[in-house]
């Protein structure tokens, strides 16, 4: 373990607060504030999708993202995919100044090491230092530190900016209907989730896509549907409980407006398209 007294006595102005891992399950939403650390954090799997006060950002499976302190984070599993990370929460009055050297700032806070699977093998280290029974002198957890340090800034030359181009306000509508797997939220929960009124949804999704919020949210059910059609025996009334339509004949009357045949019809030509061809 790495004890923050021995860092004071050495006159060492940064130190390990927290570190750990996170397994998500797809549909994990949450909220953070960091207090009065640096939190970094390596994307292992999935993608993670972070509103911050300076904008929207992408983290990908192999890079970094620095939280500066006193900020608020919410973070998303996108589209549903499992996450998966490993991070630390930096204290001290040396802070500032460190995170400098990762070659990110609060404007652009994500970067892909120069060497990816480095970086996480020292992540791991860190992890295991800060909950090790065995105390560990403070330059275990430094060399570490600075060689993450390093490695990002490498990448972050090479790269340039990481800004991420922020979702738009229908975008991040999907993202919701999507990232809650099998359930679907009505026109106004999905406003409320968003922050914004009935009315600027609808004339975002008109302008965006000609259609309307009603509209959209049925799309994406029918897409559910059809990967349930696609992939499972499913009867065509759990599916259509499975995928929020209010009765069987509702999810047929929908189906049938878009695809112009049933979904009893439909799944009989996916699987004609992929019945393998005779020699």
């Amino acid at each position: 373990m790495y004890c923050a007294e021995e860092f004071q006595k050495a006159g060492i102005g940064v130190f390990p607060m927290s570190a750990g891992t996170h397994v998500g399950k797809g549909d994990w939403v949450a909220q953070r504030l960091i207090h009065n650390g640096m939190g970094v954090s390596y994307d292992i799997d999935g993608t993670d999708y972070e509103r911050l006060e300076h904008g929207e950002f992408f983290v990908h499976p192999g890079e970094v993202i620095c939280h500066w302190p006193l900020t608020w984070h919410e973070v998303t599993e996108y589209q549903g995919k499992p996450l998966q990370t490993i991070w630390c929460e930096l204290g001290g009055p040396a802070v500032p100044q460190i995170a400098s050297l990762f070659g990110v700032t609060r404007q652009s806070p994500v970067v892909r090491p120069a060497q990816p699977e480095e970086v996480y093998g020292l992540f791991k280290e860190i992890v295991a230092g800060f909950h090790s029974r065995t105390p560990l002198h403070p330059g275990h957890f430094l060399q570490r530190l600075y060689r993450v340090a390093e490695l990002c800034s490498e990448g972050a030359a090479k790269t340039g900016s990481t800004r991420r181009t922020p979702e738009t306000l229908v975008q991040r509508a999907i993202r919701i209907c999507e990232t809650g797997m099998l359930t679907f939220p009505t026109v106004t929960e999905l406003a409320r989730q968003l922050g914004v009124s009935e009315g600027s949804l609808l004339n975002a999704c008109r302008r965006e896509l000609g259609i309307s919020t009603v509209e959209l949210i049925v799309r994406i059910k029918l897409q559910k549907a059809k990967e349930l059609l696609r992939s499972t025996d499913h009867k065509l009334l759990h599916i259509a409980e499975a995928c929020g339509f209010h009765s069987l004949s509702h999810f047929i009357h929908s189906f049938r407006q878009a695809e112009h045949r049933t979904p009893g019809e439909w799944r009989q030509k996916q699987k004609r398209s992929v019945r393998p061809q005779k020699q």
